[in-house]
């Protein structure tokens, strides 16, 4: 049985998950392939550099004082609708209702918002509190509707020799606006593609940056007109697994620093086959279509075949999961033409509702944390997390603010903590669990 599926390359100069659609048998993704000649590719998410130094910024933000996980970062966008002179709402030139439906979409996804197919149950899927809206203001000053219209007169571009060309067409500064081209492609039915987030030179160490910066092309993300939005019955053309718009969410999610979640790799035996969240379980390789069930390289857990970031059908999407939300909001905070978007906050005029409900994490009390047999001269604690939650992480630290660091099991719900070792003292417990949420707890050792 022939299937449908989505396969994504990843090019030299910082560009990811080149989507297209083909009738065929399933096969492998070649985006490291293609990626790995680029010279920037060290520097950027999944690099070596990159990750090098994401890895050191984590464990530092966790360690100082804690960061806000519950502030709503807002993305401004612009969305360039690049047609051939057909009337609005017609083809290629999208109608504003269209434009504003994917907003929608990509709050509800990234809002985990409940009543949309954004909505999840699992222990581990959050709402990464990232919103987008449509520009009010364009860059120089004057009001907008965050829509620009284009006519290319042309059908189509063909990415290979015309990414910059199309994209040049009409561009805001990245700075302070993501840019979305919607484009129709001649050639290889490409369905949409991103720039990941990279490093600047000072935080390249001690390696060899390239220099001049190579072109990192106008930075943003390229949507094939027909899986953006809300597609209309029998517009979406041969994409009809890929028309509510959750292209364009997993384009989002590279742009702001996630892989596939499964890694881009060679299999579960390959130690570099990692989208480095902990909470997406390893797979050996991507899924198609929307399976039942799909087994995962850990023998009795499933692939999380609805994760964003995965190939499924857009029906099967719905989950950002806890890791994945702290790794885009740590791009947000830390990556150049990332943290400008909040330094420099540009107007909103059409945003969908940014709060929802509250953050999707629960109680932090039910984390516990006691000394064995409540008998504190035992020098053992026992740390529980709430039911459906794991034990990530616990950094101890003691009253001068020295740091102790905790070796923790994978899939740990409870924990034995042997402090004997320990001097005499108030001890701070900072413990984290898998939806995100730290708790800080103190404790006597005698």
């Amino acid at each position: 049985m022939k299937l449908r599926l989505i396969v994504c390359l990843v090019v030299p100069f910082l560009i990811s998950g080149i989507c297209f659609s083909q009738i065929q048998e399933p096969r492998g993704c070649a985006n490291v392939e293609a990626y790995r000649h680029s010279k920037m590719a060290p520097f950027s998410a999944g690099g070596a550099v990159f990750e090098e130094w994401f890895s050191k910024l984590e464990k530092s933000e966790f360690n100082r004082s804690a960061v806000n996980e519950d502030e709503i970062y807002t993305i401004p966008v612009v969305v360039h609708v690049l047609h051939n002179g057909e009337a609005i709402g017609v083809g290629k030139n999208l109608s504003d209702e269209r434009v504003k439906g994917q907003i929608d979409i990509l709050n509800n996804d990234y809002g985990k918002k409940e009543g949309t197919p954004g909505f999840n149950i699992n222990p581990v899927g959050v709402d990464t509190r990232i919103r987008f809206c449509l520009a009010s203001l364009d860059p120089n000053g004057l009001p907008t509707n965050g829509i620009v219209r284009i006519n290319t007169q042309v059908d189509g571009f063909d990415f290979n020799p015309y990414n910059t060309t199309l994209k040049n067409t009409s561009l805001w500064n990245p700075d302070k606006y993501l840019n979305i081209w919607t484009v129709k492609f001649l050639v290889g039915n490409h369905i949409g593609y991103a720039q990941y987030p990279f490093i600047q030179p000072a935080w390249a160490d001690s390696l060899n940056f390239p220099q001049p910066v190579p072109d990192v092309q106008p930075d943003g993300v390229v949507i094939e007109y027909r899986v953006f939005g809300n597609v209309p019955s029998g517009e979406s053309g041969p994409f009809r697994s890929y028309n509510t718009g959750r292209t364009v969410t997993h384009e989002i999610g590279h742009y702001l620093g996630l892989l596939h979640i499964w890694g881009d790799g060679n299999g579960c035996s390959d130690p570099n086959a990692t989208d480095y969240c902990e909470d997406t379980p390893k797979q050996n390789t991507f899924t198609a279509g929307c399976p039942n069930s799909v087994a995962s390289c850990t023998t009795g857990i499933a692939a999380m075949k609805e994760d964003y970031m995965d190939y499924t059908n857009d029906v099967c999407m719905n989950i950002f999961t806890a890791n994945q939300k702290k790794r885009m909001r740590i791009v947000m905070r830390n990556c150049i033409r990332r943290k400008s978007i909040l330094q420099n906050p540009v107007p909103c005029g059409y945003i969908t509702d940014t709060q929802y409900s509250k953050p999707n994490i629960p109680v932090i009390k039910d984390v516990k944390l006691y000394f064995k047999n409540n008998d504190i001269a035992s020098g053992v604690l026992v740390v529980e997390a709430p039911d459906g939650l794991l034990i990530e992480r616990i950094v101890l630290f003691d009253g001068l603010g020295k740091e102790f660091k905790v070796r923790i099991e994978k899939n740990t719900t409870d924990f034995l903590l042997d402090v004997r070792s320990l001097a005499q003292g108030i001890y701070l417990a900072k413990i984290e669990t898998s939806n995100g949420a730290v708790k800080n707890i103190r404790f006597r050792k005698l």
